[in-house]
């Protein structure tokens, strides 16, 4: 029980940690969201039974959001720098482009998952992503 109004806790925190992927800071934000809704989960998984389901589910979305936009930064850069340091003929944004283009809309998604999930946690639902286990 939390000590806001008697009402059970409902895990909507966790989800409201991604939102911190509109810090501005370039490229941090969206790796500050991810770990800090994977480690969200320590905290809420001992408030009750509906804040550890919500926090575990946030925690699964955050480790896959942080997994895919770190290996989309890593791959930006791999391509990005080796252009950098011995540049050739001017190539177009687009094959050197894919990555970045990948990792702003994974961010979008994120935003947008992340506010179902919120709102759905605060109403005292558990937010459960498709093909996640229940």
């Amino acid at each position: 029980m939390t000590a806001s109004a008697g009402r059970p806790a409902t895990g909507a925190s966790a989800w409201a940690l991604g939102f911190l992927v509109l810090l501005p800071i370039p490229l941090l934000g969206p790796l500050a969201a991810g770990g800090a809704m994977v480690a969200a989960y320590g905290t809420l998984s001992v408030q009750g039974p509906l804040a550890k389901a919500n926090a575990a589910s946030a925690k699964r979305w955050g480790t896959i959001f942080l997994l895919v936009s770190t290996a989309l930064l890593v791959l930006q850069f791999a391509l990005t720098i080796p252009r950098l340091i011995s540049p050739g003929p001017a190539v177009g944004f687009f094959p050197l482009g894919i990555p970045i283009m990948l990792y702003v809309l994974v961010c979008l998604i994120h935003l947008v998952v992340v506010t179902v999930g919120t709102v759905r946690a605060a109403r005292g639902q558990v937010m459960r992503m498709p093909g996640a286990r229940p």
